[in-house]
């Protein structure tokens, strides 16, 4: 094989090297499984390397299969005496050979994440807690980051608890390794952990080992973790070659456990290590690949590279920026409209990236509303998350006091102490009295019931709780959002999410429900509850489409090692991307990740890349969007389109009409009224008021006089009132009216 006809000067040179210790550098789009699979080609036919003396760690069975594939057909007389596997599949190999020095037989059973769930739940059940109780999930949480740090039960000890039911966690943490040691059973952190062990601790099978293996390859070198790279560290001798593949610029899953120093400071371990980069780019165009030099540039803890392309051309990345994110959305549903129908895409060349899962909710939307199929990756759909259907089922109750199914979903959420035997009784009480569970509650006397007492009064206190909602929706007297979220917190709710390892993610996402109501109701002011709940069921009700051809969404995590001829980075806004909360936690550290995420997300893109963001007011970040910061450091500007305000702070925007119209498929019209999208928005009746400002004197029919304290953004202001104290109201309902400002 002619190498040099087949590589580029860079891949060439990393191919070729005779270097014992090799660090390359593969920008995204580089090439870098060819120059991985050329190079074990390479060492086989060139240098005359034994196939069985090397080793191939790549990230994931998928890359080692094709790797495999490649080198079958360089040289298929020798693939099959070669060993490519990933890091769990090499330390299982080694335990089924070595395993026995822990009286453990070859024949152990590796438990996958389901088995480990469920062992957990047994052994919380026969401690007294129900399978479904959420100190499962917590156990688990618990158990992975102990094994993610190499610390087992005996390693730990605890003084004082970092968290409410550590104890209880180590307790589980105990039992579970007892239990596992029982049934011969490893899970897959036990895997690198106990190989590990036996190569630490038993020198002749550390040195038989170091005698097998000559050449150790690494992909994705920058994903590494600390255990991993000490297994790496075990299995080499003195003269092992060390050979590895990755991008600092992509090491995007630290908080999994990689170790970005590793990759890093590897020459500093190894003084005469060579590093070679790869920065020809053979998937993107140039002005993709500019602006995400530009980004990434901003980075300190990098090796330098330039990404650059042969190709000649490229579509300007484009940057939109819209008034609000439904327009956002809006907007990008016509532009895949355009693409499919005049660009020659079909829709599974198009991928809709984001950074936060729950700005999917207007996207979603919006794609149903145009009628293009999507699926997402990665990710469950808004209306289908567990916490938004759990705040939909108490939203469900205050229209439906008959609703048996929504009721029992929140039954025990938050905790209050109900179990399979408590719930049981509960139903055949209520079905003995010929009443919903929500009606039997509300009129039971707790002497009446084999209930214990304080189970019916916890569910008395939940069911009041909806009754005053449901009054105070009835009275009309201020916005419903402002209601709803007042009940669901005041139930426990953001306390019963803040005990999970994910929890501030799923506040985050049932705050942008609010924000999804708030926005329902500026387009809508006279709308009712139920309506707004009949539109939520109809749009969660769309079928999932799983074949065909369907636009691909995916948070930036999930898309990492995939490419799309088109690419929209949604929500491009300061605190949606970069993330707010991480930036909040981990600081200049945190902020580089975030930005290695967006040149991620950039580069995934071939031909076409938009950028787009939004600029109104955000509930769940309680400010006005602006855009990130990432769009300057890329070299991109803010174009405002037709329509477009900015302005610092929360401000009432000018109501605009409720019906979009089609341009010729180009551009929103608000006059011509030719096209409609398949489901139209209608005009509502407004006040015309959209200049509020703190101090204004409010006139509402029922509520008498107050003044205006706070504007909350979407047309929503905050109100004093003489007679009725504070509310929260729309500033453009009809109700309502300007009186002057105080003085």
């Amino acid at each position: 094989m002619n190498y040099q006809n087949e590589l580029n000067e860079n891949q060439f040179e990393a191919v070729t090297t005779e270097a014992q210790h090799v660090r390359i550098i593969a920008g995204a789009g580089s090439g870098k499984t060819r120059v991985l699979t050329y190079r074990i080609s390479y060492l086989i036919s060139e240098m005359h390397v034994l196939p069985w003396k090397i080793l191939a760690i790549t990230f994931t069975n998928k890359v080692a299969n094709e790797m495999k594939a490649r080198v079958d057909k360089m040289l298929p007389e020798m693939s099959q005496d070669l060993t490519i596997r990933t890091f769990h599949s090499f330390a299982a190999y080694f335990l089924r050979h070595e395993i026995s020095v822990l009286g453990f037989p070859a024949s152990f059973t590796i438990l996958d994440e389901e088995d480990q769930t469920k062992l957990v739940k047994d052994i919380a059940a026969t401690m007294g807690f129900k399978r479904g109780d959420k100190i499962v999930g917590k156990a688990l949480g618990y158990i992975g980051k102990q094994k993610l740090l190499g610390k087992y039960p005996d390693d730990i000890k605890i003084v004082n608890q970092q968290f409410e039911d550590e104890k209880t966690c180590l307790e589980i943490y105990q039992t579970y390794e007892e239990e596992k040691y029982k049934n011969y059973s490893l899970d897959f952190d036990d895997l690198l952990l106990q190989t590990n062990y036996i190569l630490e601790n038993f020198v002749d099978i550390r040195m038989k080992w170091q005698e097998k293996i000559d050449h150790i390859l690494i992909d994705e070198f920058q994903d590494t973790n600390d255990t991993e790279w000490k297994m790496i560290s075990l299995l080499q001798k003195p003269f092992t070659s060390l050979y590895v593949v990755g991008d600092p610029d992509q090491t995007i899953y630290t908080w999994r456990g990689a170790n970005q120093n590793i990759i890093l400071d590897l020459n500093k371990r190894y003084l005469d290590m060579i590093t070679i980069v790869l920065d020809r780019n053979y998937r993107s165009t140039q002005s993709i690949l500019n602006a995400a030099n530009k980004l990434i540039a901003h980075n300190k803890l990098r090796v330098t590279k330039n990404l650059y392309t042969n190709e000649l051309g490229g579509e300007p990345i484009t940057v939109n920026c819209s008034p609000s994110g439904r327009l956002e959305a809006d907007y990008v549903a016509r532009e895949i409209k355009k693409l499919k129908d005049y660009g020659g895409y079909n829709y599974s060349d198009i991928a809709l990236l984001y950074r936060s899962s729950y700005i999917t909710m207007d996207f979603e939307a919006a794609l149903t509303r145009y009628q293009i199929p999507y699926k997402i990756f990665g990710g469950t759909k808004f209306y289908q998350r567990r916490e938004i259907k759990d705040v939909l089922a108490y939203f469900h109750l205050i229209v439906n006091t008959k609703d048996d199914i929504s009721f029992s979903r929140i039954l025990n959420v938050p905790k209050r102490g109900f179990g399979e035997t408590s719930e049981n009784l509960l139903k055949n009480e209520a079905s003995l009295a010929n009443k919903s569970m929500y009606e039997y509650i509300e009129d039971v006397d707790p002497k009446d019931s084999e209930i214990k007492s304080s189970l019916i009064n916890s569910l008395k206190s939940m069911v009041k709780l909806i009754d005053i909602a449901r009054e105070d929706i009835k009275k009309n007297e201020e916005v419903f959002s402002k209601i709803l979220e007042d009940m669901i917190w005041s139930v426990g709710y953001q306390e019963h999410l803040r005990k999970e390892d994910d929890g501030d993610e799923r506040i985050e996402n049932v705050k942008a429900l609010f924000e999804d109501i708030r926005h329902y109701l500026k387009n809508n002011p006279s709308s009712t509850f139920d309506e707004y709940l009949q539109n939520i069921a109809l749009l969660s009700a769309q079928d999932e489409i799983i074949d065909g051809d369907h636009v691909t969404l995916m948070t930036v995590h999930t898309a990492k090692g995939l490419e799309y001829p088109v690419v929209f980075v949604l929500r491009f806004n300061q605190g949606v991307f970069p993330n707010q909360r991480a930036m909040l936690e981990g600081g200049y550290i945190a902020m580089e990740e975030e930005r290695r995420l967006a040149y991620v997300a950039m580069t995934r893109a071939k031909k076409k890349l938009y950028l787009t963001l939004a600029m109104d007011y955000s509930y769940v970040l309680q400010g006005s969007l602006i855009p990130s910061q990432f769009l300057k450091e890329s070299g991109n500007e803010v174009v405002q389109n037709r329509d477009n305000m900015f302005h610092s702070g929360p401000r009432l925007q000018p109501q605009r009409p409720k019906v979009y119209h089609f341009d010729d498929g180009d551009h929103l019209d608000f006059e011509r009224e030719e096209k409609k999208p398949s489901v139209p928005i209608f005009d509502d009746v407004t006040n015309d008021v959209t200049d509020w400002k703190v101090g204004d004197i409010v006139i509402h029919k029922k509520l008498g006089k107050g003044i205006v304290i706070a504007l909350e953004g979407d047309d929503i202001i905050k109100v004093n009132f003489e007679e009725h104290g504070e509310k929260s109201i729309l500033g453009t309902h009809p109700s309502v009216s300007k009186g002057g400002h105080e003085a």
